[in-house]
């Protein structure tokens, strides 16, 4: 099952400051960011495109969506769903006013804004494209997730548990390290958890 939403987010440009949307689509089962583009107009041509990518995004990765979740803001044109739909891909749309309904696109939402886009000031739609592809890197290859165990989605199927996983560990794995991603340069810093 995917998820999908889009999240507005203040730029600035060379004629102001202006409104850029963030469309993104979550693997539920993985809890992998699949798709994370940016755009200053999100009309049917472009959703459609959107759609197209996230399709082969979908068949790199070797998943077959089957569903599609996503709430009725007007800007999900129905380009969008008609391509999914001609995948064969059923389009689930939320209840009126129910944002719990596609909870799991509300959370990364609060992630992306918390963790990354509220602590910067974005110069065009570029640096934004750039901020969301570093961060979607760091959510799928290197932050753990309760719902999947306290796994990273890049390490994980669908058909492993978090009991699998956790048996699997070894010592190794229980090092931590520290890395920064949008600060500039990198500076890895390694600690061994105290017995």
């Amino acid at each position: 099952m995917l998820c999908a939403d889009l999240l507005a987010k203040e730029v600035w440009t060379f004629s102001g400051l202006r409104t850029a949307y963030v469309l993104f689509v979550l693997h539920l089962g993985t809890r992998r960011i699949v798709l994370a583009e940016a755009t200053f107009s999100p009309h049917g041509q472009w959703m459609g495109q959107m759609a197209r990518n996230l399709l082969m995004a979908c068949e790199d990765l070797e998943i077959a969506p089957r569903f599609m979740l996503h709430d009725r803001d007007e800007l999900l044109v129905w380009e969008f769903d008609a391509v999914l739909t001609g995948a064969e891909a059923e389009v689930v749309k939320t209840p009126f006013r129910a944002p719990d309904a596609n909870a799991h696109a509300e959370r990364w939402v609060r992630s992306v804004m918390e963790e990354c886009l509220n602590h910067l000031i974005l110069f065009g739609i570029g640096s934004l494209r750039r901020c969301l592809r570093v961060y979607r890197d760091f959510f799928n290859g290197h932050r753990p997730h309760q719902g999947i165990g306290s796994q990273i989605p890049e390490r994980r199927t669908t058909r492993e548990t978090p009991r699998d996983y956790a048996e699997a560990m070894t010592d190794e794995d229980l090092t931590v390290e520290c890395e920064q991603f949008l600060a500039g340069r990198s500076t890895p810093t390694t600690a061994r958890p105290r017995s």
